[in-house]
C-alpha cells in the first residue's frame, strides 16, 4: 500500500484515448463510448465498481482531480501498469472504512470522509478540558478543580467524590457508583475525541476488594450506576483495565502501574481505538448515533480509605470535529415568502438548488414548470421579490416545461442550467445566464446536453466549476429504459461537453428495476475530494446517499445519509438534495417526505475542510 501514496500524483497527457483527450480554451468533444454494464446496488460501504485502471489512463485525470494543486503533476502520462496501480491502491483503501482510515490510504482525500482520519482540533470553547491534574487539586471539591481550568464539574453519587494527591477518588458504595459528569455535552456522532488517562492502582487490593474508578461517555444522566456507552474502567481487585462498550465489558487487559498511560480514542464513525503506553489494543465498535448529547464522566466505586483507594490521577482531552455523512443537525422546513407572506405551493416545490454568492445566498425551484429564484434572508427563510418566474418554457423542446434547476457562480456571472422536456417527456440540458434584478436569465441559443442514439433522455442537472474547468453530473436514460448517472466536463459551458468514461459511477448508480430510481445528484469539492449526493426511491420512499471520489473514476459509497426522520415534515424520507460546501461545514437543501406531501427543508453537518493530509 506505500505505492499509493506514490502514484495518488497523476495525470494523463493529451494523447489519452476517445473521449478522455484533454480540452484546451473553447474546445469541446464528443461524448465518450457507452459504460460497462451492471445494475446499481443499494449503497453502502464497499470498494469502488469499476473494473481495470478505473478509466485512469483514458480521461485528463490530472485535469478531474478535485484538488489538481494537492494531486500536480504527469507520473502516469501513458504508463497503463502505472495506472492499474493507482486504481488497485484506491479499490484496497476503499474496500472498508478501516482500511481507508490507516495512515497508507491518506493519500486518497477521499479516505477523510466518515473514518475520524481528517478532523479539525476545537480550540475556542472546547467541551472539555484539556487536562485536569486531579492530583493538583488535593483537597478541594471536583467542580473548584474543574473551574481552575476553565471548566465545569457536577458530583453524583450517595457520597461526594474526594481528591486527594491519588487523583479523584469516585468514592461510590457498594451499591452504586459515585462520580462526576465533567464539562459540556459532546455530540459523538460528528466529533472525534481523544482521551488520554492515568489511573493510580488501589493499595493492598490483593484480588478481594471492591475498588474502580474509570472513565466514559454516556447517553444518560447516571443513576445508580452509570451506563458506559464507551470507556475505561481500572478494576482494582482484577488488576485490569476493561473496555466499556454498551454498558458490557468488550475486552480486559493487564492494568499496569501507576505510570500506564491509556488512551481511548472515539471517531464519530463509531470506532474506539484503546492504546497502552502508546501501542494499540484493539479497535471496538459503538453506537455513535446514540451519542448526539453525551457526557463525560469519571465514575467508580471505593470501599477503602481514600489513601488507599483507585483513582484517576490524570486525563487529557483533545476534541476535534470531523467529516460524519450521517450526522446533520438542524434539520427543518424553510420558508418561501413575498412581503413577508408564505407563497402558496412554494414550500412543497421541486428540484431546489443553493448557490452562494458571497455577499448573498440565492436558492432556485421549480413550481408548475417554470423556474423561481429566491434570496436567503435568514438561514432556512427565503423570500422572492415578486412573483415572476425567472426562466419559463419558450422552445418547442421544452414544450411540457423547465425544471431541475442547478444554480453556479463562477465568480463573475450566475448561471442556471436546467431540464427542459419536449412534447414525448424527453429530458435534455439547458443552459442560461443572469441578466438583471430580480433574477432573470437569458437562455443559450443551443442546448447544453442533448439526447445521443444510446441516452435517450437527460435531466436533473448537477454542476461545479472549478479554475476555469466546468464539470457536469446528470441522469442519463438508456434507450432499453435503465438510468445512470454520467459525468462530464468542458472548459467552456457553451460547447459541447466531453464525457468521463470508463469510471465507476455508470455501474454505481444503474437501476433497471422499475420499483427504484436514482436522481437528483448534486456534486460538491470538499476538503479535496468530490461528494456526490443523489437520492434513491425504494418502493414510494426515498433516501439520499453519498459517493465519494478524488478524480470522478473510482468511487467510495458511503450508502445511505440522509432518511427520514423521527417525525415531522421529512418523517418518511428525503430526496432532491442539493449541497454547499462551506469552510467548516456542509449545508444541504432537501424535499422531506411525510407520507402526504412533500416540503423544502434544510439541514447542515459539521465537515472541516482543508484537512486532507499533504502528499508532498
Amino acid at each position: 500500500m506505500a505505492a499509493a501514496l506514490a502514484l495518488v500524483s497523476v495525470g494523463c497527457g493529451a494523447d489519452s484515448s476517445a473521449g478522455g483527450a484533454a480540452l484546451g480554451p473553447g474546445e469541446g468533444g464528443a461524448n465518450g463510448d457507452a459504460s460497462f454494464d451492471g445494475a446499481g446496488g443499494q449503497g453502502g460501504d464497499g470498494a469502488p465498481v469499476s473494473e481495470g485502471a478505473g478509466g485512469v489512463p483514458d480521461n485528463p485525470v490530472d485535469q478531474l482531480f478535485a484538488n489538481p494543486q494537492r494531486n500536480a503533476g504527469d507520473v502516469l502520462g501513458g504508463d497503463a501498469g502505472a495506472a492499474v496501480d493507482y486504481a488497485d491502491a484506491a479499490r484496497a483503501c476503499y474496500a472498508s472504512p478501516d482500511i481507508c482510515g490507516n495512515a497508507e490510504c491518506s493519500a486518497f482525500a477521499s479516505c477523510c470522509v466518515n473514518t475520524g482520519t481528517c478532523c479539525e482540533p476545537i480550540v475556542n470553547d472546547p467541551p472539555l478540558p484539556s487536562m485536569l491534574d486531579f492530583r493538583q487539586c488535593a483537597g478541594q471539591t471536583v467542580d473548584q478543580c474543574a473551574a481552575s481550568v476553565g471548566s465545569n464539574a457536577v458530583a453524583f453519587g450517595e457520597l461526594e467524590p474526594v481528591i486527594t494527591g491519588r487523583g479523584l477518588v469516585p468514592n461510590g458504595t457498594a451499591t452504586a457508583e459515585g462520580g462526576a459528569v465533567i464539562g459540556d455535552l459532546l455530540n459523538l456522532s460528528s466529533q472525534r475525541v481523544d482521551v488520554d488517562v492515568r489511573f493510580t492502582l488501589p493499595v493492598g487490593c490483593n484480588g478481594t476488594c471492591l475498588e474502580s474508578a474509570g472513565v466514559a461517555f454516556t447517553a444518560s444522566a447516571p443513576g445508580a450506576f452509570v451506563d458506559a456507552d464507551v470507556g475505561l474502567l481500572l478494576s482494582g481487585s482484577r488488576g485490569a483495565v476493561s473496555v466499556m462498550i454498551g454498558d458490557a465489558v468488550a475486552d480486559s487487559f493487564d492494568a499496569g502501574t501507576d505510570s500506564t498511560q491509556w488512551r481511548l480514542v472515539v471517531s464519530p464513525e463509531g470506532s474506539a481505538q484503546v492504546f497502552r503506553d502508546g501501542n494499540s489494543l484493539g479497535t471496538y465498535s459503538f453506537d455513535s448515533a446514540a451519542l448526539e448529547q453525551a457526557r463525560f464522566v469519571a465514575f467508580g466505586r471505593n470501599l477503602g480509605a481514600a489513601t488507599t483507594s483507585a483513582a484517576i490521577a490524570l486525563i487529557e482531552v483533545e476534541s476535534s470535529f470531523c467529516d460524519n455523512p450521517q450526522s446533520w443537525v438542524g434539520r427543518e422546513p424553510l420558508s418561501i415568502t413575498l412581503d413577508g407572506n408564505d407563497v402558496p405551493g412554494h414550500a412543497s416545490a421541486g428540484g431546489p438548488s443553493i448557490v452562494d454568492q458571497g455577499v448573498r445566498k440565492r436558492m432556485a425551484y421549480e413550481v408548475g414548470g417554470e423556474i423561481f429564484v429566491s434570496e436567503e434572508e435568514a438561514p432556512g427563510e427565503f423570500f422572492l421579490d415578486d412573483l415572476n418566474p425567472a426562466l419559463i418554457a419558450t422552445e418547442s423542446y421544452e414544450a411540457l416545461g423547465v425544471g431541475d434547476p442547478e444554480l453556479v457562480w463562477d465568480g463573475g456571472s450566475l448561471f442556471l442550467f436546467y431540464t427542459a422536456r419536449d412534447e414525448t417527456g424527453a429530458g435534455s440540458i439547458g443552459m442560461a445566464v443572469y441578466a438583471q434584478e430580480p433574477p432573470v436569465f437569458v437562455k443559450s441559443e443551443a442546448l447544453t446536453l442533448a439526447s445521443t442514439s444510446d441516452a435517450v433522455s437527460y435531466d436533473a442537472p448537477s454542476v461545479v466549476y472549478r479554475d476555469g474547468l466546468w464539470l457536469l453530473i446528470v441522469r442519463a436514460t438508456l434507450s432499453g429504459g435503465a438510468t445512470e448517472l454520467r459525468a462530464f466536463y468542458t472548459n467552456d459551458p457553451g460547447t459541447r461537453w466531453e464525457r468521463v468514461i470508463n469510471g465507476g459511477l455508470e455501474q454505481l448508480t444503474r437501476v433497471e428495476d422499475a420499483t427504484s430510481e436514482i436522481t437528483d445528484p448534486s456534486l460538491i469539492i470538499h476538503n479535496s475530494a468530490y461528494q456526490l449526493y443523489y437520492a434513491r426511491r425504494t418502493g414510494t420512499l426515498w433516501s439520499v446517499e453519498l459517493a465519494v471520489s478524488d478524480e470522478l473514476l473510482l468511487w467510495r459509497p458511503m450508502g445511505e445519509v440522509l432518511g427520514g426522520a423521527d417525525e415531522g415534515f421529512d418523517s418518511l424520507g428525503a430526496r432532491s438534495p442539493d449541497a454547499l460546501s462551506q469552510s467548516d461545514r456542509i449545508d444541504i437543501v432537501y424535499s422531506g417526505q411525510d407520507g402526504v406531501s412533500f416540503r423544502l427543508g434544510t439541514a447542515s453537518r459539521a465537515a472541516p475542510s482543508d484537512t486532507a493530509p499533504s502528499i508532498f
